[in-house]
């Protein structure tokens, strides 16, 4: 990654209290991997460390289910159907709050953009227009999940030729067997560096 944080960015990805919190709707799928890799204490200092360096957050959200979700649809997959069914990500529910301690704060240059419909944070959405925008050439990513939101999003940034970090600590899997297939197998295979919250933020101060 380039020496100075000018042209950095992170990208948070579905920091959701239905994913995150206890009492979140998804937690359950969730739990024993996000407990296992101690994912929220990482992203939290992910956040920490990018407020400290003044690299802005971006948000990617995935969208949020409500009356006429996917009505009409021929060709919603099995989770846009799941989603409308359970009535995850409900719009105006404290679900769709980002868990405390990871909010966007506007003062740090922190944008949430428009909502994804499927995995990727830039299908379909304002991501690359943002981030271009502002000359913004390297993404160091974390989130939910490791191998469907977090990954398609990273492999997306990949292919529009931004310069991809991933941070193994700062997510989970629906399964840990999931989520370490995706942080040990496959991210290495495409992403220019995948490391550690830690070993990141620490690269920051040299």
């Amino acid at each position: 990654m380039s020496s100075t944080t000018s042209n950095t960015a992170v990208v948070i990805i579905d920091p959701y209290n239905d994913f995150l919190h206890p009492e979140g709707k998804l937690n359950r799928l969730l739990a024993e991997s996000l407990k296992e890799t101690d994912s929220i204490k990482h992203l939290k200092e992910l956040v920490a460390a990018a407020r400290v360096n003044k690299i802005p957050i971006y948000y990617g959200l995935h969208q949020q289910q409500k009356p006429g979700f996917i009505a009409g649809w021929k060709h919603a997959t099995a989770m846009q159907h799941s989603q409308n069914d359970n009535k995850a990500f409900e719009e105006g529910s404290w679900g769709v709050n980002i868990y405390e301690g990871l909010e966007p704060d506007l003062n740090n240059g922190d944008v949430v953009v428009s909502k994804h419909w499927s995995s990727s944070s830039f299908q379909n959405t304002d991501l690359d227009y943002q981030l271009r925008q502002r000359d913004i050439q390297n993404l160091v990513l974390g989130g939910m999940t490791a191998n469907t939101c977090l990954e398609s999003t990273a492999r997306y940034a990949y292919e529009l030729g931004y310069h991809v970090t991933l941070l193994t600590d700062a997510t989970a899997g629906f399964t840990k067997a999931q989520k370490d297939a995706a942080t040990e197998l496959i991210w290495p295979l495409f992403a220019h560096e995948v490391t550690t919250v830690g070993k990141w933020a620490a690269g920051l101060k040299k």
